[in-house]
């Protein structure tokens, strides 16, 4: 028996801005791989800003076909 998951992994890139607000999310991906890619741009672009990996979950939400 294969049990379906209920949540999905999603990796969001967070930046400190310096507005005394903390980090935020700037960008999310799906994979860890495109957003560990996302967050080496970040870093190359925008040197003096802190950014970290954050790995959150979202409910996935089941929609059913009305025939």
């Amino acid at each position: 028996m294969t049990r379906t998951r209920k949540t999905r992994d999603i990796f969001e890139v967070h930046g400190d801005y310096g507005y005394g607000h903390g980090f935020e999310c700037v960008t999310a991906e799906e994979s860890w791989t495109e957003a560990k890619i996302r967050l080496n741009e970040y870093r190359d672009n925008e040197p003096g800003v802190r950014f970290k990996l954050v790995k959150t979950r979202e409910k996935i939400v089941e929609t059913t076909k009305v025939a």
